[in-house]
């Protein structure tokens, strides 16, 4: 056998092309020879090779797991899986898997040798910086795994499940109309427009960003949600109306098919950002109390106290009540009424009276 096969098994041979691609094939030792294509991909023409010998050697299975490492399956989810998802998701999972890689890749870890210790240890591990990013990253890491059970990497059971993650809360604050007036008046024109239509049509930041003119027709905003790939319509009606109707008339001539421009170009993320944070230091106001992402939570909050909760999960695209209760329920207490107590209300001077001392019963 010649040196470049040496570290192949039994009748598998490679040759390597002049751009230096290596191509793998399986020596059938017919005459005359004969030579059958595996491949590029040195995992998969493995699997090929055992095909074609009939039976699986320990030493063959054994090596195949040691090649199948988390990372070899996280650099296949990156080119197949990755790009399919939103732009925002994207860049989510971009910098989680840094940190999945930084645990799982030094030394390298097999896919099939992962156990949900290992995936504890990783909480632990995450949590002494960032707990609620641990819960993300793990998220990010099932998610490759039940890939690699797809692509028949492993037959093991995805190693998060049962597993118990930080504790976290979701973000549970309502703006006050006081609020959001206060931050509006203090910030840029092309701030103003987004916050109005945020909250008028109750849909999140990239959403938002990205409607167009053409999207407006049959007297309707038309949306495809970026997040869910729910589709739904908003009435162009009353102030909505209005409000979209002087955005075009502020928006001249611009050549750019996007309903939110800034010197004629679309705004990007860093724009509204820096937008927010401007104005909210001029209003005095703290980003702990108002994010520009709180005004679809107070647009679902308001709808519910107004047309019910059906109306809310409506406005707000989501797929069941239960999610739209969910995301609202903590952000407004529930009005209720104040206690009675007999001879109170004689003891407490009425708005139209004066009295310099109270009325006490013997």
């Amino acid at each position: 056998m010649s040196k470049a096969h040496r570290h192949l098994p039994a009748r598998m041979r490679q040759k390597q092309t002049s751009s230096g691609r290596v191509y793998y094939y399986y020596d059938t030792c017919a005459k005359p020879r004969k030579w059958l294509a595996l491949g590029c991909d040195y995992l998969d023409a493995l699997k090929k090779y055992a095909d074609y010998e009939r039976e699986f050697s320990d030493g063959l299975l054994a090596e195949i797991n040691q090649q199948t490492t988390f990372k070899y399956v996280a650099d296949r989810y990156l080119a197949e899986v990755l790009p399919q998802k939103a732009v925002s998701t994207q860049k989510d999972n971009l910098r989680e898997l840094p940190k999945l890689l930084e645990f799982f890749n030094n030394p390298p870890a097999p896919i099939n040798d992962i156990r949900p210790v290992h995936i504890r240890e990783y909480l632990d591990w995450r949590s002494q910086t960032a707990k609620i990013r641990a819960n993300r990253e793990v998220a990010l890491f099932s998610h490759i795994f039940n890939k690699a059970r797809e692509w028949g990497y492993t037959a093991n059971d995805n190693p998060c499940r049962g597993v118990k993650k930080n504790k976290e809360r979701g973000r549970e604050v309502y703006v006050t109309d006081d609020m959001i007036w206060d931050v509006y008046q203090k910030a840029d024109r092309h701030i103003q427009q987004l916050m109005m239509v945020a909250f008028i049509c109750g849909q999140r930041v990239a959403d938002t960003l990205k409607m167009q003119i053409t999207d407006f027709y049959d007297g309707a905003l038309w949306i495809s949600q970026n997040k869910s790939g729910r589709k739904l319509r908003v009435a162009l009606v009353g102030v909505f109306a209005g409000v979209v109707n002087q955005i075009l008339d502020e928006r001249g001539q611009a050549a750019s098919d996007f309903l939110f421009l800034k010197d004629g170009q679309p705004i990007t993320y860093g724009q509204l950002r820096y937008g927010m944070d401007k104005a909210r230091r001029l209003a005095g106001i703290d980003k702990v109390s108002f994010q520009f992402r709180d005004l679809r939570a107070k647009a679902g909050t308001d709808k519910d106290s107004e047309a019910g909760l059906d109306a809310a999960k409506d406005l707000l695209g989501h797929k069941n009540s239960s999610m739209t209760n969910q995301y609202i329920r903590h952000r407004k207490g529930k009005l209720v009424s104040p206690a009675e107590m007999p001879g109170i209300k004689e003891n407490v001077e009425q708005p139209s009276e004066r009295r310099t001392k109270p009325v006490i019963k013997k």
